[in-house]
């Protein structure tokens, strides 16, 4: 039996299989633009990011990446524990080279776990969201439960190709953005 949400999910995967990849690049950068330009007024002292999966055609954000490391803050992005389903905080090295995993998920070829992080500003992938920060992600439930293990309240950002829907179906464990980035503006939550 499919939910809203299996539905929203639909509809997102499809619309961005309908941009074609200059699209896509182009949309990317337009975020990237609108992202430096909120970024120079925050001050981060570090920052977890996600990397992009090609396949599932989200957000590039490398150029995001190459910011922080020229702004010399510390990054970090995470990994998929198989063995607890959950992520792991790994350190993304200044000019580091990157590898696929098995999901596609680009990984840096040298790391360091991080135990118990201490981030600022975490930037969490999606496929939609609403006008209240609500965000819908794959359905693994990764991210919330990455969140709900933290001590402390990080700034948590959303990009998006797309605008916001009215509503999203939301759950008691869904934990909102603060910010999406999409290629019109910053949306505030």
């Amino acid at each position: 039996m499919r939910t809203e949400k299996d539905e929203y999910r639909r509809l997102y995967k499809e619309k961005r299989e309908s941009l074609s990849d200059k699209e896509l690049e182009e949309a990317s950068l337009l975020i990237f633009k609108n992202s430096t330009e909120w970024l120079k007024d925050q001050k981060f002292h570090s920052v977890h990011i996600f990397l992009p999966i090609k396949k599932q055609r989200e957000v590039n954000t490398f150029p995001i990446v190459e910011f922080f490391w020229r702004a010399g803050v510390p990054l970090y992005t995470s990994m998929v524990q198989v063995s607890t389903n959950t992520l792991q905080t790994i350190t993304v090295p200044k000019n580091v080279e990157f590898v696929e995993d098995k999901w596609g998920i680009p990984l840096p070829v040298e790391f360091d776990l991080i135990e118990k992080p201490e981030i600022d500003l975490i930037f969490i992938p999606l496929l939609a969201y609403d006008e209240s920060g609500a965000r819908l992600g794959f359905g693994k439930g990764y991210y919330d439960k990455f969140l709900y293990e933290l001590s402390y309240e990080p700034i948590k950002l959303g990009l998006s190709f797309f605008g916001p829907e009215k509503e999203l179906p939301k759950e008691a464990h869904d934990i909102p953005l603060d910010f999406c980035i999409n290629p019109q503006k910053v949306l505030t939550f």
